[in-house]
């Protein structure tokens, strides 16, 4: 069961296993954002047993300062970027490979912009050579990641995704309907 933790500012800061929901709950760290997930996991460990079928989100108390961090070109975080599809044929599978868009035979780095997830097929039609040597083309544009892309390990976590997205629309809604209500996301 995955718990994604907001900032005080409801920035998303990670996803963290049950036990250590546990232990912030214990130090009174967080809180949760919605109250009948609350009563359930408060339930659950009555039970000592935490489960829940719903995404459980919770807030820190206390704003966390968080570094910038330059995210790397990982094979991870280039299937992850890439939504497992491959670049060139659109094939989602998780058995991808990654491809240098100019290749490193010909001086290409492995940046960002210049790698792409890629299907065994077409990185070997495609080889050491340039798309427009093979007639290829990329279905996006490769582009690097920042931590401005706050959302990025919750493309891990499609049904937290879905969670935390609706709690911002529903926030938002507060926030136009009551002026007196300030949440800045």
């Amino acid at each position: 069961m995955p718990v994604l933790v907001l900032n005080s500012s409801l920035q998303p800061l990670s996803v963290i296993p049950e036990r250590r929901l546990i232990v912030l709950l214990s130090k009174q760290k967080v809180t949760f954002v919605d109250e009948q997930v609350r009563e359930l996991i408060e339930e659950s460990i009555q039970l000592r047993r935490l489960e829940s079928e719903r995404p459980v989100i919770v807030q820190l108390l206390a704003n966390v300062r968080v570094p910038r961090v330059a995210l790397q070109p990982t094979r991870t975080n280039i299937l992850l970027r890439d939504d497992e599809t491959c670049q060139y044929c659109g094939k989602r599978s998780r058995d991808l490979t990654l491809d240098h868009i100019l290749p490193r035979s010909r001086g290409g780095q492995s940046t960002w912009e210049n790698l792409v997830a890629c299907c065994k097929h077409c990185n070997g039609k495609k080889g050491n050579r340039l798309l427009k040597e093979v007639n290829m083309h990329l279905l996006r544009q490769p582009r690097a990641l920042t931590q401005e892309y706050a959302g990025f390990f919750l493309l891990r976590y499609p049904k937290l995704r879905e969670a935390y997205e609706q709690f911002l629309m529903s926030a938002m809604g507060l926030k136009s309907a009551n002026p007196s209500h300030s949440i800045s996301a």
